[in-house]
């Protein structure tokens, strides 16, 4: 598969992340990453970009201080020469995975050196779905587009503002009816 586009958007009404691939032939790959996911995914792809990096020959870090600026340093070179402006295309695309989004519940990345990063995304399915997979070979310039579109998704989604497992729960002292007045007042962001 060669990736030509990538995208990552939160999706209010359905509380996730929904991550499409554009190829070079002429596929789209639709993926739904839950909060879970979403969350879980950002650390192990910083680590695989400052593996990659550091494998360069003329790159050689030893702490995690040192990874951390060099991914950081790395990043920001990146989205100097990224195109972020060109929107997504749409039209006319074969769904390899279907019309609906796969929903993934489980990643695995694999560094292949200079081969770059082999990303599972898998759904391991249920009663009424069969399990499924998507595989994606990336090269380091792709990871650092994923996790920057990543990184911003989660932000818009206000993700990381309350710790997993938690819900927000109302203020004391209101009540349901005061919670539905508001609602009507204003746009409410869905917190779990």
């Amino acid at each position: 598969m060669n990736i030509h586009q990538l995208s990552v958007l939160f999706d209010e009404r359905q509380d996730r992340l929904l991550l499409r691939v554009n190829t070079r032939e002429g596929q789209e790959v639709r993926l739904w990453l839950t909060r879970r996911i979403g969350l879980r995914l950002i650390k192990p792809l910083q680590m695989t970009i400052a593996k990659m990096e550091s494998s360069n020959s003329a790159v050689s870090v030893a702490d995690a201080q040192a990874q951390a600026m060099l991914v950081e340093l790395k990043q920001q070179d990146f989205l100097q020469s990224a195109d972020l402006k060109t929107p997504f295309a749409t039209q006319g695309k074969d769904l390899p995975l279907g019309q609906e989004p796969m929903v993934v519940t489980e990643i695995t990345l694999d560094v292949k050196g200079q081969a770059g990063v082999q990303i599972v995304f898998q759904d391991a399915g249920d009663a009424q779905t069969a399990p499924r997979a998507c595989t994606l070979q990336m090269q380091a310039q792709l990871v650092h587009g994923m996790l920057h579109l990543l990184t911003k998704a989660v932000s818009d989604a206000q993700w990381q503002d309350i710790p997993q497992g938690q819900t927000q729960v109302p203020a004391q002292g209101t009540s349901p009816e005061d919670e539905l007045q508001d609602s009507a007042q204003k746009k409410r962001a869905y917190r779990h």
